[in-house]
């Protein structure tokens, strides 16, 4: 099945790989059809439920549904009339989103247009309902091409705006947003039932997307008043249970067992409760990771930039599958690792 994926935007790389990411999570095979700016291509195998699952698991796409065609710009009108034709006999809209000022010269509401005539001389059934449809197709102008999609999924985000730092009953200035949270813990290839590991809990907001996902949790954090304040948020969103919180030094820890994730964001401000410099507790931290990682697990672990090269991760026998570079202020670069251990 071709599917289109319209991504956030947030982020060049991540959007995309977060999807593959949660896919393989999935143990859904795909071929990568095409790339763009905001917009995924896949052909990927389905099974029942699958819109449902991504539409809960995904935080950097905004919709996705089965490709019903793709042009260029430059065959705009007359490649309408190659869309794969689709039965609708009730009410429906058309949408158009343009990224970044591709192909300006098509109309959005021209095109919306075309396409519902199209789909109208095509289904005699078929009535237009801006306000309340039952179907959408949505029309993504993007990369000098015009990407047009049956919408079968779509991320509600607002879910995690009610997670959002300033949102909780306790927050912490280095918190996580949630988005970038759910991103790491997919880009680590979760699965419902895993148990991953949090060794750096702070306040608990990656906490909240590993057990949003249906995993288990092992949070540990040095100062205990976050391990409390942790706990506190984790009950505030409904999360009695499928996790263990303790007091404990993320270098020196007895799990009694191997997890088979670790997604985390060490501290590395002036505000770390640890002995260490940030940079030499990140660097101890990695040469641990086998210590308390399955064979076959992965990692993802939040950084700054300069902090570690790959030869560190190498060094610990981790291999790294990927990483991106955020830049969230002036003197900050964030750097997401992304490895397994083989």
């Amino acid at each position: 099945m071709r599917v289109a994926f319209l991504l956030s935007g947030e982020h060049p790389e991540i959007p995309k790989e977060e999807v593959k990411a949660t896919l393989e999570a999935l143990d859904v095979r795909y071929e990568t059809l095409r790339e763009m700016k905001s917009c995924l291509l896949l052909d990927l195998e389905s099974f029942e439920g699958l819109p449902h699952i991504l539409s809960e698991r995904l935080s950097f796409t905004r919709s996705f549904g089965k490709l019903l065609g793709l042009f260029h710009c430059s065959e705009f009108p007359g490649a309408l009339n190659e869309l794969e034709k689709i039965p609708i006999s009730g009410r429906f809209k058309a949408t158009c989103v343009r990224v970044e000022g591709s192909c300006e010269w098509i109309g959005r509401k021209d095109l919306e247009e075309r396409i519902g005539g199209w789909v109208i001389d095509n289904n005699e059934g078929a009535k237009v309902d801006l306000e309340n449809p039952e179907i959408e197709i949505i029309a993504v102008i993007t990369s000098d091409h015009v990407v047009v999609y049956l919408k079968e999924g779509e991320v509600d985000r607002s879910l995690f705006k009610v997670k959002e730092v300033s949102a909780r009953p306790y927050a912490h200035p280095a918190s996580m947003r949630p988005t970038l949270a759910r991103a790491m813990v997919n880009l680590a290839r979760t699965r419902g039932g895993d148990l991953v590991l949090d060794p750096f809990l702070g306040v608990g907001g990656i906490a909240l997307e590993i057990l949003s996902v249906g995993a288990r949790l092992i949070g540990v954090d040095i100062n205990e008043k976050l391990v409390i304040q942790a706990k506190n948020n984790l009950m505030t969103y409904g999360f009695l249970e499928g996790y263990e919180l303790r007091v404990g030094d993320a270098l020196s820890l007895e799990l009694g067992v191997r997890v088979d994730r670790i997604v985390t964001d060490p501290p590395y401000g002036r505000m770390s409760s640890s002995p260490y410099a940030p940079r030499e507790l990140a660097s101890k931290f990695i040469s641990k990771v086998p210590d308390y990682l399955r064979r076959g697990g992965w990692i993802s672990i939040s950084l700054p930039k300069e902090f570690l090269d790959r030869r560190d991760f190498e060094d610990a026998g981790i291999d790294i599958v990927n990483f991106f570079d955020l830049r969230e202020h002036r003197s900050l670069v964030r750097r997401i690792w992304v490895g397994k251990l083989p």
